[in-house]
């Protein structure tokens, strides 16, 4: 009898794990939807639509891209996170930014229960640029300027409110008031600073902005985070400056928890084969980004991260959000 039950339960196991596998080579069976946080034009949009062309050809689907901006990400997220657990809709871009918007909008934080991390694809670099034409070339001289001409500096951002909050950061420290204006891509605050449209703006490797500072038409100022910035080997940082918070930005995609596992394994692996194939790597690479896959469980500690991290940033640079 014992031996009989034994035998059940093992065939039992044996076909589950069967069904398991299946569905696994099955997934996925129509198109995928990639939801961008952030909108057009920017890296978010731009490395989004790279890659959903690697995943047709490996998954054998159509990916189809889609933008959804709001609210530096939480639109997205939100948007994902309210559509079903089956691996169809997945939000991809800066997935730090979403987690962290809600603290600067005083808006209610997502639970990361609710959320299944895919995998990562690169760390970003947030850059402060201006106008080759200003009278400041350097981050000493924009200093400067902006003490010596109060209210009248106006400072953006390529969608990052970490980013905008280092920038205010700076001026809680230096003494310094100016004008801020959040744009809704990387894309956009390259459009607005080279259209000086800003005096400073903050964007991230591989913009447009980015380009146009290794043509010599935009002046690279300031490193907002601590790692080697692409083509700008001697650029300074806020770190070798000595100012107490810098920003960390990660690509990835993310999906709705309860998602079965085998489907977000199978997008974990094909990030991994797509962002270490030798043509996505040049590609990047050639726009000064930095190509780098990170499993689901590193990319949750980052983001974990960051949520601890910005309370600090924002009680920070209260002054400057009280005027």
């Amino acid at each position: 009898m014992k031996r009989g039950v034994l035998m059940l339960l093992a065939i039992a196991i044996g076909l589950s794990f069967a069904s398991t596998v299946l569905a696994a080579e099955q997934y996925p069976t129509k198109p995928i939807t990639f939801v961008v946080m952030a909108g057009p034009g920017g890296m978010s949009d731009v490395t989004a639509r790279l890659l959903a062309e690697k995943f047709k050809v490996e998954l054998g689907q159509s990916v189809l891209v889609t933008n959804k901006v709001g609210a530096n990400g939480i639109l997205a997220l939100k948007y994902v996170l309210g559509e079903k657990a089956d691996g169809y809709t997945i939000a991809i871009g800066g997935t730090i930014e979403g987690f962290i918007a809600p603290f600067f909008l005083d808006s209610e934080p997502f639970d990361f229960k609710d959320v299944s991390f895919v995998a990562g694809y690169m760390p970003q670099q947030r850059v402060l640029f201006t106008s080759a034409e200003k009278p400041y070339k350097n981050f000493q001289e924009f200093l400067a300027y902006a003490k010596k001409h109060p209210g009248e500096v106006s400072a953006g951002s390529g969608a990052n409110q970490w980013a905008m909050g280092i920038i205010k950061s700076i001026a809680v420290k230096e003494g310094l008031k100016m004008k801020y204006v959040m744009f809704k891509s990387g894309g956009e605050a390259s459009t607005a600073m080279l259209g000086k449209h800003v005096d400073v703006c903050e964007t991230g490797t591989g913009t447009p902005a980015f380009q146009a500072a290794r043509d010599g038409k935009l002046s690279f100022l300031l490193n907002l985070g601590d790692e080697a910035v692409p083509y700008f080997p001697n650029a300074i940082g806020v770190k070798q400056l000595g100012y107490p918070f810098r920003v960390i930005t990660q690509y990835g995609l993310i999906l709705r928890a309860g998602t079965p596992e085998f489907i977000r394994k199978k997008l974990e692996d094909t990030v991994r084969k797509v962002i270490n194939d030798p043509e996505v790597k040049k590609t990047l690479t050639g726009m000064g980004l930095t190509p780098e896959f990170i499993d689901g469980k590193e990319v949750e500690k980052l983001s974990k991260d960051a949520v601890q991290q910005v309370p600090e940033l924002i009680k920070y640079i209260k002054p400057v959000e009280e005027g």
